[in-house]
């Protein structure tokens, strides 16, 4: 379980408002796999998940660009990536690779990618949104 703590905010509202709602995907996601439904959870998010990550990258992406940020460029490679490995993980499921195991590599990789990502990456926003107030 992910928690949402002021460590992870990025001080745009949006961007927040947005990490908040994945942080409850991905706790939704890892009650399911407790509760023996990961298939059937899997099964049913992947096209929510790659709705999320389009509508959610742009918005960021911009919002990087807006403010200058420096790690703008880091953080379009990082989404890159976290596209490639989910088409790579749906992939492995429409074969027919629907073992336990996948649904634990998937829940570890956006675990870490979550906390690494926002913490590593989007919290440097902060500054650049602080540096353009004080402007």
């Amino acid at each position: 379980m992910i928690k949402w703590e002021e460590r992870f905010a990025t001080g745009d509202d949006g961007v927040d408002r947005q990490h908040k709602l994945l942080f409850d995907m991905f706790n939704d996601f890892e009650a399911s796999i407790h509760e023996g439904r990961g298939e059937s959870y899997l099964k049913s998010s992947f096209p929510l998940l790659e709705a999320y990550a389009q509508a959610h990258f742009k918005f960021e992406e911009d919002c990087m660009e807006r403010h200058h940020c420096p790690v703008s460029q880091d953080n379009k490679d990082s989404h890159q990536t976290f596209i490639v490995k989910v088409q790579d993980f749906k992939k492995k499921f429409q074969s027919g690779l629907h073992e336990d195991d996948l649904y634990i590599q998937v829940h570890a990789f956006i675990e870490r990618w979550i906390t690494s990502h926002v913490i590593g990456i989007d919290t440097h926003l902060k500054a650049c949104i602080k540096s353009k107030k004080i402007d």
